[in-house]
């Protein structure tokens, strides 16, 4: 019989383990994305803020023309708001910095990059447990391609998705 490792388990054991590789794979997983073809091909990219020990993509904010959107949160739900730089923003709920704008049309994003404390092979994420982006996913009908950003030591066959999870496009590791 499989025993299955639940999720507030999978996510103690994530954060404890990211803590000491994250900061090198931040490097390695920028140089990753800024030579791939879908970023190359791209205008309207979504990314996030780092927390926790997440990995650190934001040295992609660099590239010229591209519009880069950070998402917020809103009551339960995200939205994504153009990045105008880091001056630009405030600490939102979680005490995450947020972007200061207007909302936009998630359909105008051509891909969407999301942090992840653990995935699986067959690109599903876990995260924090609030569903932000699960719901967002799930909420909007989408041509963004949609990339976990994890650690390849996180990539596991011990988290196994559930109903409310959300199939993404695919990882960018290392």
């Amino acid at each position: 019989m499989i025993t299955l490792i639940k999720k507030d388990e999978l996510r103690k054991i994530a954060l404890s383990k990211r803590a000491d590789f994250n900061k090198n794979k931040s490097v390695l997983i920028v140089h990753k994305i800024l030579n791939s073809e879908e970023f190359k091909n791209a205008k309207n990219i979504a990314l996030y803020y780092p927390i926790n020990h997440e990995i650190d993509i934001t040295g992609i904010l660099n590239t010229e023309d591209k519009n880069f959107y950070l998402p917020r949160c809103k009551d339960n739900e995200i939205e994504f708001v153009k990045f105008c730089g880091f001056n630009f923003l405030t600490k939102g709920k979680f005490n995450i910095l947020e972007p200061l704008g207007d909302k936009i049309e998630p359909n105008i994003l051509d891909i969407i990059y999301i942090p992840a404390l653990m995935a699986n092979k067959k690109f599903y994420r876990l995260g924090y447990g609030k569903g932000y982006y699960d719901r967002f996913f799930n909420s909007n009908s989408l041509k963004a391609k949609k990339l976990i950003i994890v650690a390849n030591e996180l990539i596991s066959d011990d988290y196994v998705e559930d109903k409310f999870d959300f199939k993404c496009d695919g990882i960018i590791s290392a």
